[in-house]
């Protein structure tokens, strides 16, 4: 039986992916960011070690965009602190785990960004069509709902 589109999701065709369990971390799925050119997109419930995030983050230090839980503010109010041209917002119901690279790359992972120690797995793809809808679909959304930081000491857990 086949996927369809509907109010759940969409369907979409993939000739290339990955199934990472256990032994690949997110410093290995995107240790090649520096050769990206367009956007980054992630979205995460925590912030697990920050300065495990500001290494991957620096090696291509813009265009970068986080969507976070509003229970890790504080990591994400340092994160911003660290790296101010950085794009980050934190959501109160945020619980989906992905990271999109522009034009083609969608990994959606059991472990939130960053370092956990974890048995985690994860799915890449290289799909335009599904980065396009995925960051339609779920990080624009994401990102409507979500408050941004910038000069906003009033953000608060919760």
């Amino acid at each position: 039986m086949a996927f369809s589109n509907d109010n759940g999701g969409f369907d979409f065709a993939c000739s290339d992916a990955k199934m990472s369990i256990g032994a690949s971390t997110w410093g290995t799925r995107l240790s090649q960011l520096s050769s990206a050119t367009g956007e980054i997109l992630i979205l995460t419930r925590d912030l697990a070690d920050i300065g495990y995030i500001t290494k991957i983050l620096d090696k291509r230090p813009h265009n970068i965009w986080i969507v976070a839980h509003t229970d890790c503010i504080k990591a994400a109010q340092a994160l911003k602190a660290a790296r101010p041209w950085l794009r980050i917002a934190v959501h109160r119901d945020i619980g989906a785990k992905a990271v999109l690279v522009a034009p083609d790359t969608v990994w959606i992972s059991s472990s939130d960004f960053g370092k956990t120690g974890k048995l985690e797995s994860a799915v890449g793809f290289h799909s335009p069509s599904l980065y396009s809808q995925t960051r339609s679909q779920l990080f624009d959304k994401a990102w409507r709902e979500a408050q941004e930081l910038m000069d906003h000491p009033e953000i608060t857990k919760g």
